[in-house]
């Protein structure tokens, strides 16, 4: 008999109700096949691109202009400009840094850094500091229509540069959000509109060409959910998604649907981050690779890494988990897309790393991943299990000749305890059957398996089925 062994990351409050995890491995779907329509394939590795002074890594831009590409990276205070061979050169030094201060963003010409009342801009060859009296620092900054739009701190108002000129600001050129009385969080650019996140409502606006001030509001684009954390604000799938708040409460995910909020988050997920101590430091990236799209979502002060997949629409088996090994979050800290690589920057130390699909560490340390199950229950009758048949891809090996194993232990009580593990191994190389089978696994009325792994190599789990035997109430 075949047993749900894949699915999204939905564990409950109750876990008597939901105990399933996906612990750094995405789901892939193939329509095309009936048995094999469902896979998890393991969580990319990262290989070091270059080391940037001695981190954390607060920023990434990708900058592209006459003087050549470079991506640009806050390390601390400096900032550099990073070439694709990997190689830097320090750009000079900005006002130290705090975890959520920093904010950047770049056009065809510059890239602006704002890390609280200060400001800075850069051609990726050299850097000079903003001087305007009528620039008042930033808590976040876009480019639209070459003006450089900021929202002005503690406040509702935002304001603009003037145009094609980082260095140059107009004290007229502020206008304020005032459909509610919250204050301006984040201003996003997108689908040539200027999205201003409030802590509790967010309105759109648009350049309609006005001479005494370019930005107007878009009447009718109106979001009755604000934003609960400037850095998870992230244009996506085209498309913006933000971690929400209301008047009512906050940490749902949503993600724009036109002009209005759409949730994409599940209750387990929910549920998840309603526990952590602080989420107005939570930062988000956005990667696509093979026609995913990840919007990956960390909060720093707990070190939790929750991942949306946008290709899969079902928000119940959407939602991952990544992890660093010892460091409970995922250790990417800022994104590029730059130069055909997905780098992140380290939040500990100067390394930008590369995401690599085929490299199966992080940064040298073990992927450690986990699934577990959806509960087995047949009317509450006992289950007796003679054994369980992991359809996993096997043959993939560890270079040195030996095993790579995958280990099972199972929960009968709900998913409170657990037992000891099982291991098996996933084949060495060349070695492509038979699938992988664990016996001796006893009875329960309601039982959730766990497997789980951390062996180098090439992962895909793909189905399980069980031989068992149904008794009675008894």
């Amino acid at each position: 008999m075949r047993i749900p062994l894949l699915g999204g990351h939905s564990k409950r409050k109750s876990t008597n109700q939901d105990s399933q995890t996906l612990v750094n491995l995405f789901l892939e779907v193939d329509a095309a096949e009936k048995e094999t329509k469902l896979a998890a394939y393991l969580a990319p590795g990262k290989v070091a691109f270059s080391v940037v002074g001695s981190g954390p890594i607060h920023g990434l831009a990708r900058l592209s202009n006459t003087k050549g590409e470079f991506v640009i990276a806050v390390s601390g205070a400096e900032v550099f400009a990073i070439r694709a061979n990997g190689t830097s050169v320090s750009m000079g030094s900005i006002t130290p840094p705090s975890a959520t201060s920093v904010v950047m963003a770049s056009n065809q010409n510059v890239c602006v850094i704002c890390s609280g009342a200060g400001g800075w801009y850069t051609d990726g060859v050299t850097m000079a500091h903003i001087t305007a009296d009528a620039f008042y620092g930033a808590t976040s900054i876009a480019f639209l229509d070459n003006f450089i739009c900021l929202a002005k701190p503690d406040s509702q108002q935002f304001y603009i540069s003037n145009l094609y000129d980082a260095s140059a600001y107009d004290a007229l050129d502020i206008a304020m959000a005032e459909s509610n009385v919250d204050k301006l969080v984040a201003v996003v650019a997108d689908h040539q509109e200027l999205w201003l996140f409030g802590s509790e409502s967010t309105e759109v606006w648009y350049n309609s060409g006005a001479t005494d001030f370019p930005f107007a509001r878009r009447e009718g684009a109106l979001l009755e959910v604000g934003c609960a954390a400037t850095h998870s604000a992230v244009k996506a799938d085209n498309s913006i998604f933000w971690l929400g708040q209301t008047p009512h409460g906050k940490g749902v995910v949503y993600r724009a649907d036109q002009y209005s909020p759409r949730i994409v988050s599940n209750r387990g997920v929910e549920y998840a981050i309603s526990q952590l101590s602080r989420t107005d430091d939570a930062r988000a990236h956005a990667y696509q690779h093979s026609g995913h799209t990840f919007y990956v979502l960390t909060f720093p002060t707990d070190g939790v890494t929750f991942v949306y997949d946008a290709a899969i629409q079902d928000p119940e088996v959407a939602w991952s988990v990544r992890s660093t090994y010892g460091k409970g979050r995922d250790r990417g800290n800022a994104y590029a897309f730059f130069a055909g690589y997905h780098l992140v920057g380290d939040f500990e130390s100067g390394t930008v790393w590369r995401l690599d699909h085929d490299t199966y560490t992080d940064g040298g340390l073990p992927i450690v991943w986990e699934r577990t199950t959806a509960h087995i229950i047949q009317d509450m009758k006992r289950i007796f299990f003679k054994d369980i048949r992991i359809n996993i891809e096997r043959g993939v090996g560890l270079e040195d000749g030996t095993d790579p194993l995958l280990y099972l232990d199972w929960s009968d009580d709900g998913g409170h305890t657990w037992s000891n593990k099982k291991q098996a191994s996933m084949g060495v190389i060349g070695k492509y059957l038979p699938m992988v089978t664990f016996s001796r696994l006893g009875s329960s009325r309601d039982r959730v398996f766990r497997l789980s792994g951390s062996a180098p190599v090439r992962t895909v789990l793909i189905g399980a089925y069980i031989d068992a035997k149904v008794g009675s109430y008894i």
